[in-house]
């Protein structure tokens, strides 16, 4: 803002404005701010300068008792502002894209590429790294430097399986420590006994660290050979290098599309929500404190997802009309639906033919009511093949 300020010849120091001065210059600032090639900033970008002049102003050394949010006096401002987050999107020119999970296939192809393994330095580093970032859910490279060789430590739960978990609670983004009721879950990452389990390859990277570093990330010797008893130096690795990991991987292994870390914690979340998992335990493992921040990762689709309906849509063209009746899709298999109003007997008629053409022939009656008809048909039952349905009124 500062350089709008110069830019525009008003006066830079803003802070010390009175609240009537400071309004309109942001009312003015919101409208007219560019970036350096006079194109849109994305709506996040927007925000996140509002944002930034918000704290400044209320933090040290100014500590301004103003809110640019909320305040009726920079309510004006806050219309010009809404109104440019509008024009943005309405003029197609937000190209931002929320972090997206990492992809089934590109999630196989980092260990089958060897990118993630335990046979080298590299490979073993990255493969903790990304353990550590997954199975904890943590926020992209917040705290990973802070971390220690004796930061993690191993047990056993009522059923003698082995976990390890985090020794002390962190301060974060969502947790500074200066809250009430700042409660934080106990994470646990559990062995799985196969070729991929998380806790063999934590234990051989901890038992092949350089005893002389006490940083927990620390960085490859380029010649140590697969019997050397240490494979790391003696010194941590950088904080820009942690924090650009999983470019690295991405770029490395190579997979579909340059990933950032953010993008690790993003693939936790959707999978837990995927396999069914409840918000509230989700929320234990991420540290948000609402549904609302849970729900905005798993807005999208999955790639498989998105494959599965485009060829649903392709299908769909493909479809000849069907006289006196109303047909949705194609195929051998019929299943045929009947309802009134008000409850009503279903029919429910299954025909799947095997490759050896022998006929299976399934009826089910149900008294149902018209809205739920459908959930209570389907509940639990998967159709291998294409299936015709056909809704008679």
């Amino acid at each position: 803002m500062k350089e709008w300020c110069k830019e525009k010849d008003v006066p830079q120091d803003f802070e010390q404005l009175e609240v009537t001065e400071l309004a309109s210059l942001l009312r003015r600032f919101y409208g007219e701010v560019r970036k350096q090639d006079g194109s849109f900033y994305a709506l996040k970008s927007y925000r996140g300068l509002r944002a930034a002049i918000h704290r400044h102003l209320t933090g040290a050394p100014f500590n301004r008792r103003i809110n640019i949010l909320r305040d009726r006096e920079f309510s004006a401002a806050n219309n010009v502002y809404i109104g440019m987050l509008k024009k943005v999107k309405r003029e197609g020119q937000d190209l931002s894209r929320p972090k997206s999970p990492i992809s089934e296939g590109d999630l196989h192809k980092m260990f089958e590429s060897g990118v993630l393994s335990m046979k080298t330095p590299s490979s073993l580093l990255n493969m903790v790294w990304f353990y550590i970032e997954f199975h904890f859910c943590r926020r992209g490279r917040e705290g990973l430097r802070k971390l220690q060789r004796s930061s993690f430590a191993f047990d056993v739960d009522d059923q003698n399986q082995e976990f390890m978990y985090l020794r002390f609670n962190e301060s974060t983004k969502n947790h500074p420590g200066d809250l009430k009721n700042d409660f934080q879950s106990a994470k646990r990452m559990y062995g799985t006994g196969d070729e991929k389990c998380p806790l063999k390859a934590i234990k051989k990277y901890l038992s092949k660290l350089n005893p002389e570093c006490n940083h927990f990330f620390q960085r490859p010797m380029p010649s140590a050979l697969p019997s050397s008893v240490t494979w790391y130096q003696n010194a941590p690795l950088g904080v820009n290098t942690l924090g650009n990991m999983m470019a690295n991987i991405s770029k490395k292994a190579p997979l579909s599309k340059k990933y950032t870390n953010h993008c690790v914690r993003a693939t936790t979340i959707t999978a837990l929500s995927n396999a069914g998992i409840e918000a509230r335990v989700i929320m234990a493992l991420s540290g948000h404190r609402n549904e609302t921040s849970i729900r905005s990762y798993c807005n999208d689709s999955t790639s498989a997802q998105k494959r599965h309906c485009s060829t649903i849509l392709h299908n769909a063209l493909q479809t000849e009309p069907k006289t006196g009746s109303n047909a949705v899709g194609l195929g051998s298999n019929a299943m045929m639906l009947s309802s009134n109003s008000g409850p009503t007997t279903a029919h429910l008629a299954i025909t799947s033919t095997s490759t050896q053409s022998t006929q299976i022939n399934v009826t089910r009656s149900v008294t149902v009511d018209p809205e739920s008809l459908r959930k209570r048909l389907f509940s639990k039952c998967t159709f291998n093949g294409k299936v015709n349905v056909f809704m008679n009124k």
